[in-house]
C-alpha cells in the first residue's frame, strides 16, 4: 500500500471531447482559498464553498487574491458542469489518512476542505444523499506531479489514493439560480 500524492482538484477532461469549460468570475474581497477549491457565485462575486454546498459553479484555477473590495480581483473557474471530470484525492474526513476500494467507483460522496493545507478532498464518511456532491468514476492511475515515482502503479488501497470524480447536476449553479 502506497501513499497517493495530496493534490489540489484540477480537471482532467470532458465526456464530450470538446474543451475544458472556463469562465472568470469577480472575486468577492479577501478570498484567500487554494487553487482547486470549489467556488459558488453569491450576490454576483464569487466566494469559497462551505461545508455541504448547495450550490458549486466550479473549481478555482488559483489561489484568492484577497483584493480590498469586491470585484478588486478576477478568477478563472473551471466550471463544474456534469460533463467535465476532475480528479482529486479519495480520503475519509480530510484526515489524509483515508484508503480506498475498488467498491468506491460509482458511489456518491462529499468533499471536505483540510483544515492545515487548505485542499478539499472527496470525502467518504459523507456518504448520505444530505452530504454527497460528487460520483467517484475510477481510479486515476496515471503518474501525478508531486508523486514517489517508485513506478508503483496506483491502488485503489492506497492511503489518499487520486481517483476521477464529477459533481452531481444537482449542485452545479450553472444549472440553477439560488
Amino acid at each position: 500500500m502506497a501513499t497517493g500524492p495530496v493534490i489540489a482538484f484540477r480537471a482532467l477532461k470532458t465526456l464530450s471531447g470538446m474543451s475544458v469549460p472556463r469562465q472568470d468570475f469577480p472575486e468577492a474581497a479577501t478570498q484567500t482559498f487554494k487553487a482547486g477549491a470549489p467556488v459558488y457565485l453569491n450576490l454576483g462575486y464569487l466566494n469559497e464553498c462551505g461545508a455541504n454546498p448547495q450550490l458549486i459553479m466550479g473549481i478555482a484555477s488559483r489561489d484568492g487574491q484577497s483584493g480590498s473590495a469586491a470585484g478588486a480581483k478576477t478568477q478563472t473557474v473551471v466550471l463544474a458542469h456534469p460533463d467535465t471530470l476532475f480528479i482529486g484525492n479519495l480520503d475519509a474526513s480530510a484526515a489524509l489518512t483515508g484508503t480506498g476500494a475498488a467498491t468506491d467507483r460509482g458511489k456518491m460522496y462529499g468533499i471536505t476542505k483540510h483544515a492545515s493545507n487548505g485542499k478539499w478532498s472527496v470525502d467518504t464518511d459523507k456518504a448520505v444523499a444530505a452530504t454527497s456532491r460528487v460520483v467517484v468514476w475510477d481510479l486515476y492511475d496515471q503518474l501525478i506531479s508531486g508523486s514517489t515515482g517508485s513506478g508503483v502503479e496506483p491502488a485503489w488501497t492506497d492511503t489518499t489514493p487520486v481517483v476521477v470524480f464529477s459533481f452531481g447536476n444537482t449542485f452545479y449553479q450553472g444549472y440553477r439560480t439560488s
